[in-house]
């Protein structure tokens, strides 16, 4: 699909929902591709924006998700989620 600007528009849903540590990297790797790709990540972790924070809790498997993310950034959420899931 392509926007207005002729930009390849990708699809989030291709990103596997983080299930656990077996999954962790291939989620991540996905995750960071798709948020680098517009624009939504900066050094190891996404960006301060909504759309980064939407994106990443889309694609957490919701009982991963903890009650404390609805106030964290999205920087906070992927190091809870790299600290809780990294294999190692």
């Amino acid at each position: 699909m392509f926007s207005g600007s002729g930009h390849v528009q990708l699809d989030f849903s291709a990103i596997p929902k983080l299930y656990g540590p077996e999954n962790f990297w291939h989620w991540r790797m996905l995750l960071r591709a798709y948020l680098e790709s517009a624009d939504l990540w900066r050094d190891d972790h996404p960006k301060e924006s909504p759309h980064a924070k939407f994106i990443l809790l889309a694609t957490v498997q919701a009982d991963k998700i903890e009650p404390g993310y609805d106030d964290e950034s999205p920087k906070q959420i992927f190091k809870s989620l790299e600290e809780r899931f990294r294999p190692y």
